[in-house]
């Protein structure tokens, strides 16, 4: 399930290369907000995932799979009725083995949400 343009819509990209992050505004209403949780909304780990593939995807232009999460720390909740625009900052890349490791920060201003560690393969194997 793609979250891009529902679930998340970028509002600014920066940089380019091996270092880039981008500026996301949350919807606040979507129905996975109502399910998860009602009348007190948390942003599902899956889908902060789900957004570092699929933003890692439009960097390079390719369709990427998640092969392996080598980590993921989530340091604070984010609740987009709270704070609703985050930032999702990539570093670390590097290509390798048709894909890419990459460390990702999921952030806004002082607060850390998320650092993850991801491999994304070319490759559905």
């Amino acid at each position: 399930m793609k979250l891009r343009n529902d679930f998340y819509t970028i509002k600014q990209a920066n940089g380019e290369g091996t270092e880039f992050d981008y500026v996301l505004s949350l919807n606040k209403d979507h129905f996975i907000y109502k399910a998860h949780f009602p009348k007190n909304p948390i942003t599902p780990g899956v889908c902060i995932i789900q957004m570092c593939k699929e933003l890692m995807e439009l960097h390079s232009g390719k369709r990427l799979f998640l092969k392996k999460i080598h980590n993921v720390k989530f340091l604070s909740i984010i609740d987009p009725t709270v704070v609703d625009v985050v930032r999702v900052s990539f570093s670390k890349i590097s290509a390798v083995e048709a894909g890419y490791k990459v460390s990702v920060l999921v952030h806004w201003e002082t607060t850390q949400f998320a650092k993850l560690s991801l491999y994304l393969t070319m490759n559905n194997e």
